[in-house]
């Protein structure tokens, strides 16, 4: 009885939002916050007018459960295809590179995503898509309107590889002409409000009917000084200030808009770096380069993949039963030592289950106030007071990602609990009265 009442809640939900397709939907992602710097403003001196105004106007999450590992680009990807890492290909943030070569290159191509996405069902439908700095999103199908996020340098010159890399050809350009160069380096909030007016722009001069909107600023502050922190609670009040102008933006072009403001992950402080390449390198499981020049690695029996506060072990022979004993053995030491703070080591099955790494055969994770570090040589742990760290597994609570949603035909004020991040791309969906077949997820209970 209660599996047909679900899917009769599900099947009306879907019906009620088909009707009514064409409203605007506007996703706005803050990146890096906690439910709690919301629900519980008022506890840490927070003004969050226009963020807090969601729980009393619309429905919202007390928490989402988000993705292993809880960082950036997988959480991002799975927001607009409603499945794991595993399954739409983008596991981690930096594209694996065991020899370093690689200059730290991210995920940023979106024809790395093996499922479909939201914005490619929202075009089929006939639906103007737009996308301003969404992680994965260099050439995303569907998009008319994009300016991906990308960087290359953290300089003036990264300006003109989004140029290039925008679409339609030439039409940031136009808008630089108007607006103001699209110089987004800055990695705070300076870059925010320049990606809040050319969002504003795009909704009052393109009305799309779907939009994705990614804010970085609130987690390049609390990597910095840990979450909650004044700098961190100042970069948000700010970003709140942007929510209510993106909002005000839709709604004059739609009375009907939707917005819904998400987040990728939550975050913990740290106050220490635990260099865990370390031993790897004293077992000659990783070998390092000699002679002149800076260190570097030559050869690799094993690679240490990061992950946020996780870190992936990858094996460059699978079969290689003796060095995957020797690894099994070598991390159960590292893990018994305090030194090396490993909370947990998750070998391949119980990688699968959550739906992570699948060419990884073990996954660590470091302990609450410690974050992994890579450096060839060195001590093994280092000072960084105040600062902070994601992407440790999604059961820790301070790792909770947030869902805002408001709108004509959104419930007022309903606590939807505690919801799975893989539940949000499937409500955007009938939202916007699309399909999008390999999000398995059942639709949150959003509409009345």
């Amino acid at each position: 009885m209660k599996k047909l009442f679900a899917s009769l809640v599900v099947f009306a939900f879907a019906c009620c939002t088909s009707i009514s397709w064409a409203r605007t939907v506007v996703v706005i992602s803050i990146d890096g916050m906690r439910p709690d710097y919301v629900t519980q403003a008022g506890r840490h001196g927070l003004k969050l007018p226009n963020l807090t105004r969601f729980m009393t106007q619309g429905a919202y999450a007390d928490g989402v459960v988000g993705v292993a590992p809880t960082v950036t680009y997988p959480s991002h990807t799975t927001l607009m295809t409603g499945v794991w890492p595993a399954e739409h290909g983008i596991v981690t943030n930096q594209t694996f590179d065991p020899l370093r070569k690689n200059m730290s290159g991210w995920h940023w191509y979106a024809s790395q995503i093996r499922v479909p996405t939201l914005w490619e069902a929202a075009s089929k439908a006939g639906i103007v898509v737009a996308s301003v700095n969404w992680p994965v999103s260099v050439d995303a199908k569907g998009v008319t309107y994009l300016i991906p996020e990308y960087w290359r340098a953290r300089t003036l010159d990264d300006r003109m590889l989004v140029e290039a890399l925008s679409r339609p050809a030439g039409w940031l350009a136009e808008m630089e002409e108007k607006l103001g160069p699209y110089d987004d380096h800055d990695e705070g909030v300076a870059s925010d409000v320049l990606r809040t007016k050319y969002s504003i722009e795009i909704l009052r001069a393109q009305k799309p009917g779907f939009m994705t909107i990614h804010l970085a600023g609130l987690d390049h502050a609390e990597h910095l000084t840990g979450p909650f922190s004044a700098h961190s609670c100042e970069t948000l009040e700010e970003l709140d200030k942007m929510v209510g102008e993106i909002e005000n933006a839709a709604l004059e072009t739609d009375p009907e808009a939707v917005v819904a403001v998400v987040s990728d992950h939550g975050f913990a402080r740290t106050d220490y770096k635990v260099n865990v390449v370390l031993p790897f390198v004293s077992e000659g499981l990783i070998r390092l380069k000699t002679g002149k020049g800076a260190p570097g690695i030559d050869s690799w029996d094993v690679a240490l993949w990061p992950a946020g506060g996780c870190v992936a072990v990858v094996l460059n022979n699978p079969q290689d039963a003796a060095v995957k004993a020797k690894v099994k053995v070598l991390l159960d030491k590292m893990k018994a030592d305090p030194t090396y703070a490993i909370a947990r080591v998750l070998e391949q099955p119980e990688i699968q289950r959550i739906g992570a790494f699948p060419d990884a055969a073990f996954l660590i994770e470091m302990k609450s106030n410690y974050q992994p570090g890579f450096d060839l040589s060195g001590d093994a742990v280092v000072p960084i007071p105040s600062t902070g760290m994601h992407g440790y597994l999604p059961d820790n609570p301070e790792m909770r990602a947030a869902f805002f949603v408001q709108g004509k035909g959104i419930a007022v004020g309903r606590d939807l609990g505690t919801i799975d991040m893989r539940q949000i791309a499937p409500s955007i969906a009938a939202l916007l009265g699309v399909k999008l077949p390999t999000a398995k997820e059942e639709p949150l209970h959003i509409i009345p």
